[in-house]
Protein backbone atom coordinates (compact mmCIF):
# COMPACT_ATOMS: atom_id res chain seq x y z
CA UNK A 1 0.00 0.00 0.00
CA UNK A 2 2.77 2.45 0.88
CA UNK A 3 4.33 1.89 -2.54
CA UNK A 4 1.15 3.42 -3.97
CA UNK A 5 2.07 6.86 -2.58
CA UNK A 6 3.57 8.55 -5.62
CA UNK A 7 3.84 12.13 -4.42
CA UNK A 8 7.18 13.60 -3.31
CA UNK A 9 6.22 16.99 -1.84
CA UNK A 10 4.48 17.30 1.55
CA UNK A 11 1.38 19.10 0.25
CA UNK A 12 0.88 16.51 -2.49
CA UNK A 13 1.48 13.67 -0.02
CA UNK A 14 -1.21 15.05 2.31
CA UNK A 15 -3.70 15.38 -0.54
CA UNK A 16 -2.94 11.87 -1.74
CA UNK A 17 -3.37 10.44 1.77
CA UNK A 18 -6.61 12.36 2.23
CA UNK A 19 -8.27 11.67 -1.11
CA UNK A 20 -6.86 8.46 -2.59
CA UNK A 21 -9.01 5.43 -1.95
CA UNK A 22 -7.38 2.91 0.36
CA UNK A 23 -5.15 5.47 2.10
CA UNK A 24 -5.86 7.11 5.45
CA UNK A 25 -4.32 10.43 6.48
CA UNK A 26 -5.01 9.64 10.15
CA UNK A 27 -2.36 6.91 9.95
CA UNK A 28 0.44 9.34 9.22
CA UNK A 29 2.62 11.34 11.57
CA UNK A 30 4.28 14.63 10.74
CA UNK A 31 7.45 15.80 12.46
CA UNK A 32 8.15 19.49 11.99
CA UNK A 33 10.32 22.31 13.33
CA UNK A 34 8.64 23.96 16.32
CA UNK A 35 10.84 26.56 18.01
CA UNK A 36 10.82 26.24 21.79
CA UNK A 37 9.63 22.63 21.90
CA UNK A 38 12.05 20.00 23.21
CA UNK A 39 14.63 19.47 20.47
CA UNK A 40 12.87 22.23 18.47
CA UNK A 41 10.60 19.59 16.91
CA UNK A 42 7.02 18.49 17.36
CA UNK A 43 5.09 15.53 15.99
CA UNK A 44 1.36 15.44 15.17
CA UNK A 45 -0.95 12.86 13.66
CA UNK A 46 -2.48 13.38 10.24
CA UNK A 47 -6.00 13.55 11.62
CA UNK A 48 -5.03 16.85 13.30
CA UNK A 49 -4.86 18.47 9.84
CA UNK A 50 -7.94 20.60 9.22
CA UNK A 51 -6.78 22.36 6.05
CA UNK A 52 -4.23 21.65 3.32
CA UNK A 53 -3.33 25.02 1.85
CA UNK A 54 -0.94 26.18 -0.84
CA UNK A 55 1.92 27.33 1.42
CA UNK A 56 0.79 26.04 4.83
CA UNK A 57 -1.15 23.22 6.39
CA UNK A 58 -3.37 23.95 9.36
CA UNK A 59 -3.73 21.73 12.40
CA UNK A 60 -6.49 21.88 14.99
CA UNK A 61 -7.56 24.35 16.17
CA UNK A 62 -5.89 27.10 14.07
CA UNK A 63 -2.13 26.58 13.89
CA UNK A 64 -0.67 27.22 10.44
CA UNK A 65 2.58 25.39 9.67
CA UNK A 66 4.59 26.15 6.51
CA UNK A 67 5.54 23.08 4.49
CA UNK A 68 9.25 23.98 4.59
CA UNK A 69 9.24 23.23 8.34
CA UNK A 70 8.31 19.58 7.81
CA UNK A 71 11.21 17.27 8.62
CA UNK A 72 9.59 13.87 8.17
CA UNK A 73 6.28 12.27 7.25
CA UNK A 74 5.63 8.66 8.21
CA UNK A 75 2.75 6.49 7.08
CA UNK A 76 2.11 3.37 9.13
CA UNK A 77 5.56 3.80 10.73
CA UNK A 78 7.36 3.91 7.36
CA UNK A 79 9.08 7.15 6.33
CA UNK A 80 7.54 8.45 3.10
CA UNK A 81 9.12 11.91 3.20
CA UNK A 82 12.43 13.06 4.67
CA UNK A 83 13.62 16.64 4.33
CA UNK A 84 16.98 16.85 2.60
CA UNK A 85 19.36 19.22 4.37
CA UNK A 86 21.45 21.42 2.11
CA UNK A 87 25.01 22.46 2.91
Amino acid sequence: MIDEIKSKRPRDIFNELKWKEGLDISKCTIQYIHRGAPGDTKTVFGDAIVHIGHMFFTIFPDTMIPYHRILRIKYKDKTIYQKVESD
